[in-house]
Parts: C-alpha cells; sequence; structure tokens
C-alpha cells in the first residue's frame, strides 16, 4: 500500500524584506512508511534525530526520481553507485566517525 506524503519549504532564514523568504510545497508517494524508515535509522544512532528525518526523506525522494529515469544517460553513472550505497546501508553497516 502506497504511503502519501506533503512537504513544505519555507526559507526561515534573515531576510531585508518583512515578507519572509519564499516557500514551496509538493506531494509523492512511497511504498516505504518513511516514520518507519526513520525510526530504524534513529535506532542504529547513525545522525541525530533531526538529521535522520533529513536523510531518509532526501535519499526516499532522490532515490524515487532515480528509479523513475534510471533509463536516462544523466543517471548512467550515479544509478550503480546509488544502488551499492542502498545496499551498504540495508545491511547495517555504520559511518566511521572523523
Amino acid at each position: 500500500m502506497p504511503h502519501s506524503y506533503a512537504i513544505e519549504v519555507t526559507d526561515i532564514g534573515p531576510r531585508s524584506d518583512s515578507a519572509g523568504g519564499p516557500s514551496y510545497d509538493f506531494t509523492f508517494t512511497s511504498h516505504d512508511d518513511l516514520n518507519e524508515i526513520i525510526a530504524r535509522i534513529q535506532r542504529r544512532g547513525l545522525f541525530d534525530d533531526n538529521e535522520s528525518k533529513v536523510f531518509v526523506t532526501g535519499l526516499k525522494l532522490l532515490g524515487g526520481v532515480l528509479l523513475k529515469h534510471r533509463g536516462e544517460p544523466l543517471f548512467a553513472e550515479f544509478g550503480p553507485a546509488f544502488g551499492q550505497f542502498m545496499k551498504t546501508l540495508k545491511s547495517g553497516a555504520k559511518t566511521q566517525e572523523a
């Protein structure tokens, strides 16, 4: 069962005008439950809570576009590397501390 999500991005940085920054919103669907994936990433302790949300959301958005356009030349080199990255992530590998 697909899951549907809505995202709103608002520029909250200081601006010279009082109107605030520009914003945009969009919707997308995923076969995955992003909340469950975020919880798994948080349990693994790879990132702090906020960065876990950013990581999972960005990864799922990028992965969805990549999958949809996998036959296009733009993704020819990136696609296999992304696939390997996902395999490594799903294997439970931890990130190395700098």
